[in-house]
């Protein structure tokens, strides 16, 4: 069995594959001060409420974007399955041209999703991350990533709204239809959904036109906990949860061969 971990800046995603089919995925807080020690008696834990036995872990792959819990997952990795973990990094073939000016600056984040996508479509791909850190980047159906953007998430405009004002309450993140609210909760459950919702569409209308793509030729992927957010006429979206999950495991296919 492979597992493959996907570290983020809030959690960590985990993912056991089984004759490359997802049969198990539970995640951690990116929490920074716990010991390799804490972090792998829970990760055996968590995988034997799985049947997973430590035992049955074959190899491992990494992605990270958390730099100080590198060395410690890195210990973990090497503990469960007695050998060095693949890491996703320069040295590592992904299948995909990164068309950076340094293509070492792409997180690792934006590359295994980049990868998943690409490997379950073969049109032009926007591919929108709707997470507390959100990320809109295009591949285009050569296989070359060209960029992206890289802006708040949705609940980072919730608690900027609460953060600036006496008086505002905290308030749930919900999908809305009318633009107008007529209570003081609804008014700032709007202006957050509108607020996230105009900004991804413009920016994937901008990359549309930037780059001159045929809507027939183009799709959108979205993955992330808020990914039910995201919304554009005229084009296809196709979501596909755990994504750098899959990612992960198409990169460590393509490097064990």
């Amino acid at each position: 069995m492979l597992l493959v971990i996907d570290i983020e800046n809030r959690n960590t995603d985990f993912g056991v594959f089984d004759k490359g089919k997802l049969t198990a995925n539970f995640n951690l807080s990116s929490i920074k001060d716990r010991s390799a020690s804490e972090l792998f008696l829970i990760i055996k834990y968590l995988l034997l409420d799985e049947g997973i036995k430590l035992s049955d872990i074959s190899d491992i792959i990494i992605s990270s974007v958390v730099p100080e819990l590198d060395r410690t997952y890195m210990d973990i990795a090497y503990k469960i399955s007695n050998k060095k973990p693949y890491y996703v990094s320069a040295g590592l073939k992904t299948g995909i041209n990164i068309k950076y000016d340094n293509p070492k600056d792409v997180g690792s984040d934006r590359i295994i999703r980049a990868v998943g996508s690409k490997n379950r479509s073969d049109k032009n791909l926007i591919i929108v991350q709707a997470s507390t850190i959100t990320t809109i980047d295009y591949i285009n159906n050569k296989k070359e990533f060209l960029g992206g953007v890289i802006m708040p998430g949705i609940d980072l405009f919730q608690e900027a709204l609460v953060r600036e004002s006496a008086k505002l309450p905290q308030v749930e993140i919900v999908k809305v239809e009318k633009i107008l609210g007529k209570s003081t909760t609804k008014a700032m459950q709007n202006g957050i959904y509108y607020s996230y919702k105009k900004s991804v569409e413009a920016i994937i209308g901008e990359i549309i036109d930037q780059n001159k793509l045929d809507k027939d030729n183009t799709e959108i992927i979205t993955s992330g906990e808020y990914a039910g957010f995201i919304e554009y006429k005229d084009l296809k979206i196709k979501a596909l949860p755990n994504l750098g999950l899959l990612g992960l495991k198409d990169i460590y296919e393509l490097n064990a061969k």
